[in-house]
């Protein structure tokens, strides 16, 4: 193997890949040469997201209409997938339903269990219908995207914090059943991150308190103790993928790597 992010000849599957960080790793696995596979529920937002992929990398781009938390769904996209490329090397699990904001003991549980079935659930039965698909010669790879609110207390974001613990613990399992294999299964948690999701939220909640985005942003940093001071790019999170997509992680497995700027860090 080489020891770079090379992804010529690959293929990849992202869920939630037409737009915010499921865009943005779909993007950059394309840059480093992968055929590339979104899925979405949205055929309109997909068809975008394809037109704004068609010019990044050498490979080629699928889209794949489907909702994770359909089994036959998610089984006619496997396919669609491996037969259009003959292969499939990589799963992004990055699907998600929208942000919630609101206290999680005013959470109807009905909210819950939506939040559950779309992400832990649906990462749990994509990575199930993939594994007899992906490729066991070395190049096969899962990961999860468990945002850091599964270990960092971010006012609001209760109920999508106990998908995102779930995912961790899925992660660890399903990179034990899988080792054998030699399909390795890894995580990232991304800390605060401007997706479309978050600017939405900030104007929302500039308007309320009689500041600018960028105000409340900063006092998230400060609030939150984000070391770096900011708030994280898609890209800088789409990067964390891209390694653990290629043969520079070969020997990594059942490992959620944080990329969160130092988060809860600033204490000097």
């Amino acid at each position: 193997m080489t020891t770079d992010t090379k992804l010529n000849g690959r293929t990849a599957l992202v869920s939630g890949g037409s737009k915010g960080l499921g865009f943005a790793v779909a993007e950059a696995l394309a840059r480093h040469g992968a055929d590339v596979a979104i899925l979405a529920r949205d055929e309109a937002g997909l068809k975008n997201a394809e037109s704004q992929l068609a010019s990044v990398g050498e490979g080629s781009v699928l889209t794949v209409s489907a909702d994770v938390t359909d089994d036959n769904a998610v089984a006619e996209a496997l396919r669609q997938v491996t037969d259009w490329r003959g292969r499939l090397d990589i799963v992004v699990n990055a699907a998600h339903r929208g942000l919630q904001s609101a206290p999680l003991s005013d959470t109807d549980p009905a909210v819950i269990d939506d939040v559950l079935e779309g992400k832990l659930v649906g990462y749990a039965r994509m990575i199930k219908a993939a594994l007899p698909l992906i490729e066991t010669g070395g190049t096969g790879r899962i990961i999860n995207i468990a945002g850091v609110t599964a270990t960092s207390l971010v006012p609001g974001t209760g109920t999508a914090a106990i998908a995102n613990a779930g995912v961790i613990a899925l992660t660890s399992y399903f990179a034990a059943e899988a080792a054998p294999k030699g399909i390795l299964v890894n995580g990232i948690s991304p800390g605060m991150t401007l997706t479309q999701g978050w600017l939405d939220r900030h104007e929302g909640m500039a308007k309320a308190q009689g500041k600018t985005a960028d105000e409340v942003r900063a006092g998230m940093v400060a609030g939150l103790g984000i070391g770096l001071g900011r708030w994280a790019k898609p890209e800088e999170v789409a990067s964390a993928a891209v390694f653990l997509a290629s043969d520079m992680a070969s020997y990594v497995s059942g490992q959620v790597l944080r990329v969160d700027g130092g988060l809860g860090k600033n204490v000097f």
